[in-house]
């Protein structure tokens, strides 16, 4: 796959993560917040060198840090936060899916 092609797949990713994150919430996302997240999440991907890309593209870990941070600047983690931080302090923190539950790290203490 092209470099384009990777990168455009991290956004639809991405993208795909945070509504299967507030579907499982329960919640409408809020879109206009969204598109922001994602636009920032591209603006974070290009500050970073190719190998850095290329490492971010091959480890999940390296991903879900990039989107938590895409999450947190862009001030999407502020929407329905009280929601949010209330399952992030309770047991139903472990039964979050496990591929979403790093996305409720910023709501925990």
């Amino acid at each position: 796959m092209a470099p384009q092609d990777n990168h455009q797949a991290l956004l639809s990713e991405f993208r795909e993560t945070l509504e299967a994150f507030y579907a499982e919430l329960k919640l409408a996302p809020p879109y206009d917040s969204v598109e922001k997240t994602i636009r920032c999440l591209d603006d974070l991907f290009k500050a970073r060198t190719a190998e850095e890309q290329e490492q971010v593209l091959g480890n999940n870990a390296l991903k879900w840090q990039l989107h938590v941070q895409a999450f947190v600047d862009s001030g999407l983690h502020k929407k329905h936060r009280g929601i949010i931080t209330g399952l992030a302090h309770t047991d139903a923190f472990d039964r979050f899916p496990e591929s979403l539950r790093y996305l409720l790290e910023p709501f925990r203490p």
